[in-house]
């Protein structure tokens, strides 16, 4: 095989492997050869390999194919040891014991938050999403945090693509003019707020995390019952404390005074 082939079937396993998603965690051989567009014998192949080795495990039931262990121990081992995750808990473990509120921390992965830490106070019905596990960016607090917060040349790439999704241009806009609004406000307050728009009943609060050259690297939020807490409480009682833990955070990934403005 020559390099361009080896490069080739490296993206094509891994493009089988990402069809796989929260709302769609297992597959029909029918639906993946739908989903990456590949030949029914290249999606065969891949299948017939990935399951060998762990990376899929196959339903003998319904024949429909999930991720298999070693994805799993793939994905915790990166998670566990990232440098962010690692820093920024002590200060995630305060947070969560002086508000006595879910904290969660994330970063950005193309128009997707992926969270890579979860202390739970409370467990939120109807959304238990676990550490690993993936929201869009446009709709939480977390993703908008991130967005207003990064480098304009970066935020128009992934503008463009959320153009792109239907889905998303519903929430957004045409042009992206009710976001960019959001983004704005989230900028000017240095937090970023999500009130009802993902879940019914859940709203949340986030703030950015810098690293020791000013980039925003991922946010961390505190998501509540609106039952239990009102949005002037959320603004008044628990944005302070996380702006003033994210700050520490980014601090400690070697941001420096002045840049924290």
């Amino acid at each position: 095989m020559t390099k361009d082939k080896l490069v080739n079937s490296l993206l094509k396993g891994l493009g089988i492997l990402e069809a796989f998603t929260p709302s769609q965690f297992s597959l029909s051989f029918q639906e993946l050869t739908m989903k990456t567009g590949f030949p029914k014998t290249t999606v065969f192949r891949f299948l017939r390999t990935l399951t060998s080795h762990g990376y899929l495990s196959l339903d003998s039931k319904s024949k429909k194919y999930f991720l298999g262990p070693r994805v799993m121990s793939l994905g915790f081992t990166v998670l566990s040891g990232m440098d962010l995750k690692n820093v920024a808990l002590p200060y995630l473990e305060e947070l969560a014991r002086l508000s006595d509120q879910n904290v969660n921390l994330a970063i950005l992965d193309k128009t997707e938050v992926v969270l890579i830490e979860r202390l739970k106070k409370w467990q939120i019905l109807d959304f238990n999403i676990q550490v690993g596990g993936r929201l869009n960016c446009y709709q939480t607090s977390m993703g908008r945090a991130i967005l207003a917060f990064s480098n304009q040349k970066k935020f128009l790439s992934i503008l463009n693509v959320l153009l792109k999704n239907r889905e998303a241009v519903r929430h957004i806009g045409p042009k992206g003019a009710k976001l960019i609004k959001k983004l704005k406000e989230a900028r000017l307050k240095g937090y970023a707020l999500n009130d009802e728009e993902l879940i019914k009943g859940l709203r949340s609060i986030a703030a950015p995390i810098f690293n020791a050259q000013g980039d925003v690297e991922g946010a961390i939020n505190i998501p509540v019952f609106n039952h239990m807490v009102s949005r002037e409480e959320l603004i008044e009682r628990y944005a302070p404390l996380l702006i003033k833990t994210a700050r520490n955070i980014s601090a400690a990934r070697g941001l420096t005074d002045q840049e924290l403005g």
